[in-house]
């Protein structure tokens, strides 16, 4: 496991542990307990070093877990973005393939899409969203991850590496956390949408509009003063991920099922909860915040806007839903 004491890391090795696995581990940084006997230090952008390394690392081993990145872009130029989620990413498959390992997870996120921290604005294609929607990327973060999915097929295509590149959607933290931090955002963006469902059709999709023209500026000049409130900015986040979430020991056990589950060839695949996070029926969320975007299939109850089908093939599906944060 690559980056094992990062926050989704050390969840990830817990769970695994617990479950019966040995667990190899490789981070920067030593992990903070000692309950991985097999820890080993490994910067992955090192070149050459760390190519050695890996050489060594890998007997004996028959899956790689790749968690390790930049998670964000706030934290990382886009240059050590590319470093570690793009160019090691590279480095660990090509150990990989040279040492005969043929099964990877890694670690994508909802955002190779590029909707949801892109530069650039554009609407998505269609709801709900699913593996095969176009992407369109315009950030460092998220053309990492589309690279990342890239070098998956790459591998599986020229070394018959197996591979699941998950994409997780927001959340990843534990359910406690999620209703301090989450909850009130959701709660005032339901107000929001309270206010939406009063509106006439062609009101609030001229609503829509405007936030959305404010929301693409900001991103696209992030150092100017922005003209939407602090609500309306926290709604449009939401919006961009999709009113999608996962909590953080449901993503480690959708990980420890997609170690156990052999694929052919390489797949995206999305980790969400089948029901979005405001709790509301789709169809009145997707008709309110994505009036321009089409619907081609038939929504049912409070579900998701993500698609979560493909995660059900290896065993997935989320139990902790909205419900239990916000109501």
């Amino acid at each position: 496991m690559t980056g094992c004491n990062g926050h989704l890391g050390a969840a990830a090795c817990a769970d695994l542990d617990e479950h019966g696995f040995d667990v190899r581990g490789v981070d920067v940084q030593p992990p903070n307990n000692d309950k991985l006997a097999d820890f080993h230090l490994l910067d992955l952008t090192a070149g050459q070093k760390a190519s050695d390394t890996l050489a060594s690392l890998l007997v004996g081993v028959d899956s790689v877990l790749h968690l390790a990145a930049i998670p964000v872009p706030r934290l990382g130029t886009p240059a050590a973005i590319f470093d570690l989620n793009c160019a090691a990413t590279f480095r660990l498959f090509q150990a990989c393939a040279d040492h005969g390992i043929d099964q990877i997870v890694v670690a994508s996120s909802i955002n190779a899409i590029g909707y949801h921290f892109g530069r650039l604005g554009f609407e998505i294609d269609y709801l709900p969203v699913d593996e095969e929607h176009p992407k369109t990327t315009s950030d460092p973060y998220s053309f990492s991850k589309q690279v990342t999915e890239d070098i998956a097929t790459y591998f599986a295509r020229t070394a018959n590496i197996n591979s699941l590149c998950l994409r997780f959607g927001a959340g990843l933290q534990s359910l406690s956390m999620l209703r301090e931090g989450l909850v009130p955002k959701l709660l005032r963006a339901r107000e929001q949408m309270d206010r939406l469902a009063q509106m006439s059709a062609t009101a609030a999709a001229d609503q829509i509009r405007r936030l959305r023209h404010h929301h693409d500026d900001d991103r696209q000049h992030p150092d100017k003063e922005s003209q939407l409130t602090a609500d309306e900015r926290s709604l449009m986040g939401l919006r961009h991920n999709f009113f999608s979430f996962i909590e953080l020991a449901e993503a480690c056990r959708a990980i420890r099922l997609a170690l156990m589950h052999k694929i052919v060839g390489s797949q995206p695949m999305f980790v969400v909860d089948s029901r979005n996070t405001l709790n509301m029926p789709a169809q009145v969320l997707a008709q309110l915040m994505y009036p321009e975007v089409v619907v081609r299939a038939e929504f049912s109850e409070n579900q998701s806007l993500v698609d979560w089908q493909r995660a059900r093939s290896i065993g997935f599906e989320s139990q902790v839903a909205a419900a239990e944060l916000i109501d």
